[in-house]
C-alpha cells in the first residue's frame, strides 16, 4: 500500500511540477504579471515540495527496508528534480531582467 501511496505522491508532485511551469508560461508571455506569477507559483511549488518528500518517506523509509530498488529511486528522485532546479533558475532570471528592465 506504501508503493502505490508513493506513486500517487510522485504523480501529484510531477502535476505540481505542471502547473508550475504553466504559470511560468503565463508570466512570460505577459498574459499575467510577474509578480501575480510568482504568487501563483510559489504555494504550486511549495506543494510539489511537500509531495516530494511525501513520495521519499514512503519509498525509502527511516530505519525499514525500501520498497523499490535504490537504484530507480534514485533516477525518480534526481529525475524530479530536474523541473525543481530549471523553474527556479528561470524564475531568477525572470526576477533579475525584469528588475535590470525597470532600472533602464
Amino acid at each position: 500500500m506504501r508503493k502505490v501511496f508513493g506513486f500517487i505522491c510522485y504523480g501529484i508532485m510531477l502535476a505540481a511540477y505542471g502547473l508550475c511551469g504553466y504559470f511560468t508560461y503565463l508570466a512570460c508571455v505577459q498574459k499575467v504579471s510577474y509578480e501575480q506569477g510568482l504568487l501563483m507559483f510559489v504555494p504550486a511549488f511549495i506543494g510539489s515540495y511537500w509531495f516530494s518528500t511525501f513520495f521519499s518517506q514512503l519509498i525509502q523509509p527511516r530505519g525499514a527496508e525500501p520498497i523499490i530498488n535504490e537504484k530507480v529511486y534514485n533516477i525518480l528522485y534526481h529525475l524530479s528534480s530536474l523541473p525543481a532546479l530549471g523553474l527556479l533558475g528561470f524564475w531568477a532570471y525572470l526576477i533579475i531582467d525584469r528588475k535590470l528592465y525597470l532600472t533602464i
